[in-house]
């Protein structure tokens, strides 16, 4: 095998979503490259080039330098034919939304301070007992399947979801259409997540 192709073959798996269901395949792939090419310019089929930084410590830098490595641009690997769907839909922009995640200061900054100060200790304090409630509840859920369970459908989807509601001052019966919304906000290029009468973007 060229160099040229073992190259592709690595950018290629490390936007392969399969590589990330089989651990051992993830292990020996970014074992590699924390060894070999712990920053690699990566050019995989149908997605636009981007860095891959696979050490902690890299990614902590970055992290810490949000005025040289900016969210905005792209936070969120997409391919290609999947932002040009998006654009089409949206009149140009490569995101259906624009969350606090996306953002860069300025803007990061002033839309956090219209919530900021609700998360502050206090506040948290006053609904810590809820939430501590909510995790006891999902221990003995645990504790009731008898030593072994599906821990995403039994704990991970609906803990932090309830506790999310909680903090919004969300009912509980809304639980069923929270996740429904939920799931599919963020799983939208899935399948199984999208509505029944979802169509693509350009064909709206």
């Amino acid at each position: 095998m060229s160099d040229k192709t073992s190259d592709k073959k690595i950018d290629n798996a490390i936007v392969n979503p399969k590589t990330y269901a089989h651990v051992d395949a993830f292990h020996e792939l970014f074992t590699k490259l924390r060894a070999e090419e712990p920053v690699r310019w990566t050019e995989p089929d149908g997605f636009r080039p981007f860095w891959t930084v696979s050490k902690h410590a890299d990614i902590m830098e970055v992290e810490r330098q949000t005025g040289k490595f900016l969210n905005d641009p792209r936070l969120t690997l997409q391919s290609i034919e999947l932002e040009e769907e998006v654009k089409k839909f949206t009149g140009g922009e490569a995101k259906l939304i624009r969350s606090l995640v996306d953002m860069d200061d300025p803007d990061h900054r002033d839309y956090r301070g219209l919530t900021q100060a609700w998360f502050m200790p206090p506040n948290l304090k006053a609904i810590s007992v809820r939430v501590d409630a909510l995790a006891e509840k999902y221990i003995d859920r645990l504790e009731a399947k008898g030593g072994e369970c599906d821990f995403v459908s039994d704990v991970a989807v609906w803990y932090p979801l309830r506790v999310i509601m909680t903090v919004l001052g969300v009912p509980e019966e809304d639980e069923p259409i929270m996740l429904k919304l939920t799931q599919e906000l963020f799983g939208s290029t899935d399948p199984d997540m999208k509505r029944p009468d979802a169509t693509e973007p350009s064909k709206r």
